[in-house]
């Protein structure tokens, strides 16, 4: 089956790029008479992007450095850093931090212009076909009225949810339900995406498998078996604030748009604000650092509302929270360098889906404990393992970070052409994902 599903992905990806360029006539049409999508404002003018040597560091200082620059993505062997103007980048390679770098981006402006090459500006009047979707970034409300459409599409198995709570600024955040027909109670399974604003392919790789799964539901034996046991919750935005924030402002925003009392600083990094260990570490409590905590757990509305979501769904199987970049299968615990109490079988899931992912492309993907990069607390992935499986039904659900494409050329600025290949091989990966939280469940206990 597993074959047969990648022979599927191979052949999709052939029909869609033949399909996309013998479009691309009709679309240079089409944009003469659309409307402005994307407005940058902000400037990257004098910024770099540093990649750091994770082993010249203890983790300690890793998360120092977290919490005091702009920290992109930490790996096994390197992390990378963005740094603002000439100050901050002295400060980081001076002797306080001891860090081995070398700088990866020199010109952040120039990469950013180079990314906006990759995507539309402009907004067709039309609607495109699932061909075309997949070749480009798109905006929030393009969308939710893509996710409405293919509700619509494929009503006798998905459930369109048009809002389990409002974001700060009012937005609202949906989520999808699929099931296949088949009679009998089915696992759940529950997929986030787009909690941090700058991570596009997070969002661009949750539309990618979700079509995949509903499209190819009686089509394909493998997502067909699957659908038929699982039933598969989907949250296409966590962060709707932040991410119509990156199309109208500032590329690279990470947090949400909620005002701090007392600081002219915005936004809260919703991955520290879970009530797991909240503030232990591993979390700011500026609120001018990209990893601010917020006042308290649950203190922002966008985690808030999801996790109300999420314990409403009870028992919740597994869950994945997507992010980019790194190529990262993330498990608990991400506080504590400690085992978590199902290690093993967390291990093992991690395993399977590492080999079902790199079996599409070969690509390289790092499977790890969270915490052996650097302590994060009040994050997504350790909440859906601990304190949120304690109202699970008495299920604990497998909690997983996924760190998409790519390991840096790119990072947060991956063209609209790596989309196709991104999701292709994350569908087996999710595939992988949920059969084994289907047959292998686990039990929630006290002790911790």
């Amino acid at each position: 089956e597993s074959v047969y599903l990648i022979s599927t992905i191979k052949q999709l990806n052939s029909d869609m790029y033949a399909a996309y360029y013998g479009c691309v006539a009709a679309a240079i049409i089409c944009i003469s008479a659309a409307s402005p999508r994307y407005m940058r404002t902000t400037s990257y003018v004098g910024q770099k992007i540093f990649r750091c040597d994770t082993a010249s560091v203890p983790p300690s200082i890793i998360e120092t450095i977290d919490n005091t620059f702009d920290v992109l993505t930490v790996t096994p062997t390197f992390f990378d850093v963005r740094t603002r103007d000439s100050q901050e980048a002295n400060f980081l390679l001076s002797k306080n931090f001891k860090a081995e770098c070398e700088i990866l981006v020199s010109d952040v402006e120039g990469a950013v212009r180079q990314f906006e090459k990759s995507i539309n500006t402009t907004t067709s009047s039309t609607r495109k076909s699932s061909e075309e979707w997949f070749q480009d970034y798109h905006t929030y409300e393009e969308i939710i009225e893509w996710y409405q459409d293919l509700a619509s599409e494929y009503e006798n198995i998905v459930k369109y949810v048009p809002s389990v709570g409002r974001s700060v600024e009012g937005l609202d955040m949906p989520a999808l339900h699929v099931a296949g027909t088949k009679a009998g109670l089915k696992k759940k399974i529950f997929f986030q995406c787009q909690i941090h604003a700058r991570e596009w392919i997070s969002g661009a790789v949750c539309q990618y498998v979700f079509e995949f799964l509903v499209s190819n539901y009686g089509l394909n034996p493998e997502v067909t078996e699957v659908l038929d046991t699982v039933e598969l919750i989907l949250v296409p935005f966590v962060n709707p604030d932040g991410y119509k924030y990156t199309w109208s402002s500032d590329r690279l925003w990470r947090k949400n748009r909620q005002s701090n009392s007392g600081s002219a600083c915005i936004g809260t990094d919703l991955n520290r604000n879970y009530d797991d260990h909240w503030g232990q570490g591993g979390s700011s409590n500026n609120p001018c650092s990209d990893t601010y905590m917020g006042s308290g757990p649950f203190s922002s509305p966008e985690t808030q509302q999801t996790s109300y979501y999420f314990t409403e769904q009870a028992p919740i199987a597994g869950a994945i929270d997507f992010h980019a970049y790194g190529q990262l299968i993330l498990r608990p615990w991400g506080y504590t360098t400690q085992d978590a109490p199902d290690e093993p079988q967390s291990l093992a899931c991690a395993t399977a889906v590492k080999t079902a992912v790199e079996n599409v492309f070969k690509a390289d993907y790092t499977s790890q404990k969270a915490s052996e990069l650097y302590p994060t607390t009040g994050s997504a992935d350790d909440w859906f393992y601990g304190n949120g499986s304690s109202t699970n039904g008495g299920a604990r659900a497998y909690g997983f970070t996924i760190e998409l494409r790519d390991t840096g050329r790119y990072g947060f600025l991956l063209p609209a052409n790596e989309i196709v290949p991104s999701g292709q091989e994350m569908v087996p990966g999710a595939l992988a994902f949920m059969k084994h939280c289907r047959d292998n469940p686990l039990y929630f206990k006290t002790e911790m």
